[in-house]
């Protein structure tokens, strides 16, 4: 129903959505000093009530994300802008308090927090957008439009005849919601649904059924352990390194996923051109890790737990129930750290109270854990200072080091990508090093689609980016 002012290809490449051009130094839309971003908009874009979109949406946008009474993802970048001036209608220009290198990669497209641009003439001057009828009644320049929610059941949506890009091929789309993943496997063995986001364990259970085929996709995040680096035992890098060379994340990916997520060793996506392949978290080694456990004082008598001056060896480990994955990687642990003497318990902890701020007390930013499962998206840019930085809004893992906040300071302003490059490299090393996070795999979308669709071409971000273009063939 929306569109961003960049999109980004399956190849990952920023692409032009509501802007007409990528801002670029070569283009002279990003200024020499990084500060300056223009934006040349789209000219002949209708938000789909037939008002003209224009840079005063843009400017409205950003004071939206801004403002406390709303509710909001989160504020990353956006809170660098000074301010946004319009010179003309179909012009944007971001003024930055610093030259800051994620921008174009951030702002008003899919960073961590994806935020489309919303319409000033229908909300501009009306208060907090929490409680405003638009939400119930959205409108968007996207290429569709809102035409119902039969709540608990589904969206309906219909094609936008106006859309820039070229009315839409399929005229109407209905958003299933299917609480229950036996219904939902139901009705994608009767050719039901068109196309549906499966996890491994599903795929498999589905089977191959007629009339459908699968489309994969790597997703733009990962799924890792957090070391509670603020207390005992995991203060002491020595008893991450044991407990990482105890879990074998190779038998973690076979056993809950298939081999269908892929074992990773740094929080940057191997599609990345940061991605440092070289980074190495350490192996599995049974051998290796009761060899380290006994020199740090926690011994194993008789196969039982280990203990230190009569205390045993217990840690909890804390998931999220909302997540498959999720449950069965702090099982599969509890299992393979008992091997080693390890007594782990398991705590499920719902995926809201998980992720909370530390002023509302979430879980994982109060530090009320020994080692927690987190599942992280990642944006178009390799930015990670947020989770490893000392002063990190999600640096779930309570880990400082002096050395990693520098490097980030130097990629967050550094223009030129080869040097971005290299830091983000050397980030990975320290961080496979020290070992904040046991970084367990990259998860793969799988999806399952009626034969008779075409144009279905999910990327690392969005399975939905380029709905426009989807056909179908046949009933």
């Amino acid at each position: 129903m929306f569109d961003l002012l960049l999109d980004v290809d399956p190849k990952g490449r920023p692409i032009p959505a509501l802007a007409s051009v990528v801002p670029t130094l070569q283009n002279h839309g990003i200024s020499a000093d990084g500060r300056t971003l223009t934006y040349h908009l789209r000219p002949g874009v209708r938000w789909q009530d037939g008002e003209r979109f224009s840079a005063r949406d843009v400017i409205f946008t950003w004071h939206a994300i801004m403002d406390p009474s709303n509710d909001v993802a989160g504020t990353r970048g956006y809170d660098l802008i000074q301010s946004i001036s319009a010179p003309n209608p179909l012009t944007a220009v971001i003024h930055l308090r610093s030259g800051w290198a994620p921008a174009t990669a951030t702002l008003f497209t899919y960073g961590t927090n994806p935020m489309p641009i919303l319409p000033a003439h229908l909300l501009e001057g009306h208060g907090s957008l929490r409680r405003s009828p638009f939400n119930l009644r959205p409108i968007g320049t996207g290429p569709y439009r809102f035409v119902r929610w039969d709540r608990g059941n589904r969206i309906v949506l219909a094609a936008n005849a106006r859309y820039f890009r070229g009315a839409p091929k399929v005229q109407n789309i209905v958003v299933e919601e299917v609480p229950d993943i036996n219904t939902s496997m139901t009705m994608l063995r009767s050719n039901q649904l068109d196309w549906s986001l499966l996890s491994p364990a599903q795929r498999l259970a589905l089977g191959k059924p007629r009339g459908m085929h699968f489309i994969f996709a790597p997703f733009s995040g990962f799924g890792a352990i957090a070391f509670n680096c603020r207390k005992p035992p995991f203060d002491d890098v020595r008893m991450r390194r044991a407990i990482a060379m105890a879990i074998d994340r190779d038998r973690l990916s076979s056993g809950i996923t298939r081999g269908q997520y892929h074992v990773i060793d740094s929080d940057q996506p191997p599609f990345s051109w940061a991605y440092d392949p070289s980074a190495a978290l350490p192996k599995f080694d049974a051998a290796g890790a009761d060899k380290l456990l006994d020199s740090l004082g926690w011994r194993r008598e008789g196969g039982g737990t280990r203990r230190k001056a009569g205390e045993p060896l217990a840690l909890t480990f804390t998931t999220f129930p909302e997540g498959d994955t999720a449950v069965r990687t702090a099982e599969y642990v509890q299992r393979m750290l008992g091997e080693r003497g390890i007594d782990v318990s398991v705590k499920k902890v719902s995926v809201a109270q998980f992720y909370l701020p530390k002023a509302q007390k979430g879980l994982l930013m109060s530090g009320s854990y020994d080692m927690a499962y987190i599942a992280w998206r990642t944006g178009e840019d390799p930015d990670d200072s947020d989770i490893t930085s000392c002063a990190g809004v999600s640096n779930y893992a309570g880990f400082c080091d002096r050395g990693v906040d520098r490097l980030e300071a130097q990629a967050l302003v550094s223009p030129n990508r080869t040097q971005r490059k290299a830091l983000y490299g050397r980030i990975q090393q320290l961080l496979a090093a020290e070992v904040p996070y046991d970084f367990l795999y990259a998860p793969t979308y799988g999806f399952a689609v009626n034969d008779g669709v075409e144009g279905f071409r999910p990327t690392p971000f969005s399975p939905t980016w380029n709905s426009y273009e989807w056909a179908r063939v046949r009933p």
